[in-house]
């Protein structure tokens, strides 16, 4: 993995001084990039290496150093693109003055002095965007029709948090942002599915009040994600208890008149990525009830299908930066929003945070908002 990482980070950083060497030429700054290229190759290892021990300085550092990554990856997309943009208008040119007799000329797309500088515009442009995206987090409004509800109860509104991955980069300012738009849709359930947390979360008190203020009418549930194990689950509980959230861990309970279901994230049992999952045993599902299956990865458990009303994941980011979001889609069967698969719904959401830099495109954040109504 180590290895696969690094040679990724080599090659892109080399292929972007390629694509800057040809359209700029050599001078001062080609030693300057390769110290900056350098240090953003070093300080992702050395942050998870512990170099920087723990703390608030080595997550930002963390942050910082997948930032430089992010950055660089989005730069080598964007000459990527402009040379397969050009290479496609010189195969036209080619093709014109084969069959129509217009003298080609080779130099008019491959050697133009205005390529370099109008992709990196190009570049910036998007790695601004990107920053922004990751700040405008939107509510998204979902309803779904039920005959499971309470007799008299006309609607029951959940809201739905995932991915918000508290630390490094992440600010109170932004998870107030989210927590603003929380208690404006006056949910009666808050339910949060994994990833909340991503870092040292014993100065993390400002937070817990912000989460502990959600208003939700009868409570607010949890359950893990694999980034709650990488941070430390005893550590993990103690904030959610601070934070006045319910952790369900492979347990169900009934609130509210339906019945959740929550499940720990596959990391805690130490198994392989792409292992299949497991429903724990001696834990059924209510009958009758509305059943809402909480469970951070996105995918449907065998044997479980048709058994519950409403499954409700993150994990995916949406891809958080384009193109990763096909990546997503290859690996999970349910990747953004609304799907069904055998009688049950199951709903993935983008998230309302970002993992590494602060950063996402053409992959929104969200807060989900889920009115169940007979």
């Amino acid at each position: 993995m180590i290895r696969s990482v690094l040679a990724f980070l080599v090659i892109t950083n080399l292929y972007l001084y390629w694509k800057l060497y040809s359209g700029f030429g050599g001078g001062w700054w080609n030693a300057a990039y390769a110290l900056w290229a350098l240090a953003g190759m070093a300080l992702p290892f050395a942050s998870r290496l512990g170099v920087f021990g723990t703390g608030r300085t080595a997550e930002l550092l963390f942050a910082l150093s997948f930032t430089w990554v992010a950055v660089v990856g989005m730069a080598c997309m964007g000459f990527f693109f402009m040379d397969v943009l050009s290479l496609t208008a010189c195969l036209v040119d080619g093709f014109m003055g084969f069959a129509f007799g217009v003298k080609p000329n080779p130099r008019r797309f491959f050697v133009p002095y205005w390529r370099a500088p109008v992709t990196l515009c190009l570049i910036a442009a998007a790695v601004l965007y990107s920053f922004y995206e990751a700040w405008d987090v939107r509510r998204v409004d979902l309803t779904l029709k039920t005959a499971k509800l309470p007799e008299g109860v006309e609607r029951l509104r959940l809201v739905h948090l995932t991915d918000v991955h508290i630390g490094g980069l992440y600010t109170p300012g932004r998870l107030a942002k989210v927590m603003d738009i929380v208690r404006a849709a006056k949910p009666d359930l808050l339910l949060v599915t994994g990833d909340l947390v991503d870092g040292d979360m014993s100065f993390r008190a400002r937070e817990a009040e912000m989460l502990a203020a959600h208003g939700a009418r009868y409570g607010a549930f949890a359950v893990t994600g694999n980034h709650e194990f990488y941070t430390g689950i005893d550590q993990v509980v103690e904030f959610m208890k601070r934070a006045g959230l319910t952790l369900v861990r492979n347990g169900r309970l009934d609130v509210a008149g339906i019945t959740l279901v929550g499940l720990d994230d596959l990391a805690f049992s130490g198994r392989g990525f792409f292992e299949s999952e497991r429903f724990p045993e001696g834990l059924t599902f209510s009958s009758g009830r509305f059943v809402a299956l909480l469970k951070h990865r996105p995918q449907v458990i065998k044997g479980t299908e048709g058994l519950f009303d409403l499954q409700l994941s993150g994990h995916t980011h949406g891809g958080q930066i384009w193109p990763f979001s096909y990546v997503t889609r290859w690996v999970n069967r349910h990747t953004q929003g609304l799907s069904r698969q055998d009688g049950s719904a199951v709903y993935v959401s983008n998230g309302a945070g970002f993992w590494g830099p602060p950063m996402r495109f053409l992959a929104p954040p969200e807060v989900t908002v889920i009115d169940l109504t007979p």
